[in-house]
């Protein structure tokens, strides 16, 4: 289960009950997003062969492959024209992982895991339609789920800072439908008495109710979390479990 971070000493985390773990899509396999390092085309190294005797050749630096970082790119471009954007950024990260070659145990085989992070910040006066765009547009260029997005609505008048996370979901459709719901519930909660922190996850599924929602209190009350509780049911986090604990221990 995901371990998020309380935005204050009263807290309460609403948490989906079941862990989804992405899949690789096809375009993951068929694309080559999972490169070997070209050992399987060198000779397995005799047992008798001098110490010293073989040539290593370095391998190339290992790319993304070029189809996924065209639409990478154009993701990246749709969402800058977006409405209410503020800024976006994307980086590629690649975490190497390599174990011996299990018909030749003298030889390594290195596998290449790319994954890209968007950052989104809106615009604080940015209404949750625009803020729903964001990923709908981003779902419209990209087929892979290697992709991650985290859509901020800053601070502003009337209401407190959101984020949103979305983990790899970025291998189907997202309807406008669906991500102007969840910036919507975002929003009315981040105008709600109370409420001082809130960040939400999107799993791979684009379940809500599988995903997570953390929000900070300013008091342990029961008089405000009844509150709280009565404005998540109007929204699209309303059918998440709850489950975390105050600082003290006690069950919301």
């Amino acid at each position: 289960m995901r371990t998020r971070t309380a935005f204050s000493a009263a807290a309460f985390a609403l948490v989906g009950a079941l862990t989804v773990s992405g899949c690789s899509s096809a375009r993951d396999l068929a694309g080559g997003l999972l490169h070997d390092d070209g050992g399987e085309s060198r000779p397995c190294p005799s047992d008798d062969a001098e110490p010293g005797s073989t040539t290593v050749t370095p391998s190339a630096p290992a790319m993304l492959d070029p189809a996924v970082a065209r639409e990478v790119r154009a993701a990246l471009r749709a969402v800058r024209k977006l409405p209410g954007v503020q800024t976006a950024t994307e980086s590629t990260t690649n975490t190497p992982s390599t174990v011996p070659d299990a018909t030749c145990a003298s030889r390594l085989v290195t596998t290449n895991h790319f994954r890209s992070t968007f950052e989104v910040d809106m615009e604080p006066s940015a209404t949750p339609s625009q803020a729903g765009a964001v990923p709908t547009a981003m779902a419209g260029e990209l087929a892979w789920t290697g992709v991650d997005l985290t859509l901020t609505v800053p601070a502003g008048p009337g209401h407190i800072a959101s984020v949103v996370h979305y983990d790899a979901t970025f291998d189907q459709t997202i309807p406008p439908e669906t991500s102007t719901a969840v910036a919507q519930g975002l929003a009315t909660l981040a105008a709600t008495p109370h409420v001082t922190g809130l960040e939400a996850t999107i799993p791979t599924t684009m379940r809500v109710d599988y995903g997570s929602l953390v929000i900070g209190v300013d008091r342990d009350d029961q008089s405000v979390l009844d509150a709280v509780h009565a404005v998540i049911d109007t929204t699209a986090f309303r059918a998440t479990t709850l489950h975390g604990s105050f600082g003290n221990g006690a069950k919301p």
